[in-house]
């Protein structure tokens, strides 16, 4: 679970109880034995499934509206007016397709549709409609709004699935405002609480919560917030690829095949108030100091252990010309394609903090706040979309968190990648072609209509 008050404990500690653990041993996986399929061939239904990338195209840049200042990108962080907005539009279209509507209460939208046979769990297709700052179009709502088309496709075809449907849009599954990130999607799997999503703060350390501004945008709802109390059979994802593995080999889209492992941490340095301009050098405490060789010994990492690292936040003070720095908090996450390589990582940067910590004279609060293990997502989810994208895609890994490395922690689960151009997100600049963006929501159409098609034999 995830536990803020670890946050709180003393210092010169690493919290890992703390931490939340992504369990790539998913023990629900044999409880569903299905047959694969021998062939490469679609299910029927998908064969001649078609979706309307003209509109696909529009609802992309329409929505696109509702952003903060963000010349030619989207900032539309979670909670906000400009979420608002969005999350308003999704309502409207789901409801006039004729959706179940629900909200809950870490405000996820769950729009069902029904299918042949009402006993049977939904599946889901699901992505995020909030952004980062300075983000993309592309990232997050192509996700959803590329559901929303294939919904859109099936009802004008008369295509009905036997099980029913449902088009999710996930709650600050970035952790751009608030943290952490995947902040509906963990409670939804059982990883924390609605609590604790609710009390997740604001990454500019107001002292805002997620919960509290959830409630100021009327987004705060009574729908089911975890597996147990709306079990799905499966989600399906559609995501630009944010790399340049679909680009290099020409292809518009992808099967996912699994994730690296990552690892986020957050610590806080204590240190002493003094004059800047007066005190002695020897015996200051200076906070900042600490953090700016613990920022460079976090690059450093990498480069040691062929891996990722990267920080992602940093607010010191007292603010002001003349003080010295003694309070610094530091946000940093780490990632590594092999698991020993990404305990190696957490287990090198720990001891160095501690060291550096304790050179400058500063108390030391560290916690690792989430640690995903790599992994790889089902693999009759993977044969669906596989199949979906025929030899217009290849077999690729994401370099990130989705809510899919949620949910496939409870059910088979797997991603289409689009496209990128130069492999670029969460900037302006990340884009994804019209055509590109029609061929991932067509893959994720009959990924959803293969997997419906196996269900049915099910033993």
């Amino acid at each position: 679970m995830f536990a803020r008050s670890f946050v709180h404990q003393s210092s010169r500690q690493v919290s890992r109880h703390g931490s939340w653990v992504c369990n790539p041993h998913r023990a629900a996986r044999g409880s569903l034995l299905l047959r694969t399929y021998a062939s490469s061939a679609n299910a029927p239904l998908a064969e001649k499934f078609a979706v309307n990338g003209d509109r696909l195209w529009e609802d992309i840049h329409y929505t696109a509206q509702w952003s903060a200042p963000s010349p030619g990108g989207l900032t539309r962080l979670c909670a906000t007016e400009h979420d608002k907005h969005a999350r308003d539009w999704f309502r409207d279209q789901v409801l006039a397709l004729g959706a179940d509507y629900k909200v809950n209460a870490t405000g996820t939208q769950f729009a069902v549709f029904p299918g042949e046979d009402s006993s049977i769990a939904p599946i889901a297709m699901g992505s995020h409609l909030d952004s980062v700052a300075t983000g993309g179009k592309f990232d997050g709502p192509l996700g959803v709004i590329g559901g929303l088309e294939v919904i859109r496709s099936m009802k004008e075809q008369g295509v009905k699935t036997r099980a029913p449907l449902v088009l999710i849009n996930w709650t600050n599954e970035e952790g751009a405002r608030f943290f952490p990130l995947l902040g509906s999607s963990i409670v939804y799997a059982g990883q924390s609480t609605v609590a604790e999503a609710h009390a997740s703060l604001s990454n500019d350390h107001s002292g805002i919560t997620m919960g509290s501004e959830l409630a100021k945008i009327g987004y705060v709802g009574d729908g089911p917030n975890t597996f147990q109390e709306f079990p799905i059979s499966a989600h399906f994802e559609i995501h630009v690829e944010q790399s340049t593995d679909l680009e290099k080999a020409g292809k518009p889209v992808g099967w996912v095949e699994g994730w690296q492992g990552m690892t986020w941490y957050s610590l806080e340095l204590t240190g002493e108030d003094g004059h800047a301009n007066t005190y002695k050098m020897y015996g200051r405490r200076d906070a900042l100091q600490g953090a700016a060789k613990i920022i460079t010994a976090v690059e450093a990492l990498a480069y040691k252990h062929n891996g990722d690292s990267t920080v992602t936040n940093i607010i010191s003070g007292p603010w002001g010309a003349c003080n010295i720095q003694s309070n610094t908090k530091v946000s940093f996450c780490l990632m590594h394609k092999e698991a020993e390589g990404q305990l190696a990582m957490g287990s090198d940067i720990e001891k160095q903090i501690k060291g550096i910590a304790a050179l400058h004279g500063l108390e030391l609060k560290l916690k690792r706040d989430i640690y995903v293990p790599p992994g790889d997502f089902w693999p009759e989810a993977i044969d669906c979309v596989k199949r979906a994208c025929g030899d217009k895609g290849i077999g690729s890994r994401t370099g990130t968190g989705h809510d899919s490395t949620m949910t496939t922690t409870l059910v088979p689960t797997a991603m289409v990648f689009v496209r990128a151009k130069d492999g670029i997100s969460h900037s302006a600049k990340e884009w994804s072609d019209k055509d590109d963006c029609t061929e991932g929501a067509l893959a994720l159409g009959k990924a959803v209509l293969n997997f419906d098609e196996l269900m049915k034999t099910k033993k």
